[in-house]
């Protein structure tokens, strides 16, 4: 078998950064607009915006448009399974978890 995993890749890597995993664990709780993200997730709004352009390319949000205001919504509630999945094999691990990050070369903040 010889696959490249291309989507399973483009799909983790919505998870790979602290920001976009926040969106994400915010989104949730339900749709939310840019200035609710930015005061939930912190960051600048340049900043969660291309966090935000990430995650849609990704597939994982989608955005609707109420006047000048945009809305972000998960794409499908699998994603929140995956958050829950993520979350619960945490405690499967034995690291500390500072430690164990700093180590890791190819983290991304």
């Amino acid at each position: 078998m010889n696959e490249n995993y291309t989507l399973q890749l483009k799909l983790l890597h919505g998870f790979s950064n602290r920001i976009r995993y926040a969106i994400l664990m915010s989104l949730k709780n339900g749709e939310q607009n840019v200035t609710d993200l930015i005061e939930t997730v912190g960051g600048s709004q340049s900043s969660v915006s291309q966090h935000l352009a990430c995650l849609r390319d990704c597939g994982l949000i989608e955005k609707r448009n109420e006047g000048k205001y945009y809305f972000y919504r998960l794409t499908t509630p699998k994603i929140v399974q995956l958050l829950d999945l993520l979350n619960e094999t945490i405690s499967d691990f034995h690291w500390d978890e500072a430690t164990e990050i700093l180590k890791c070369k190819h983290h991304m903040d």
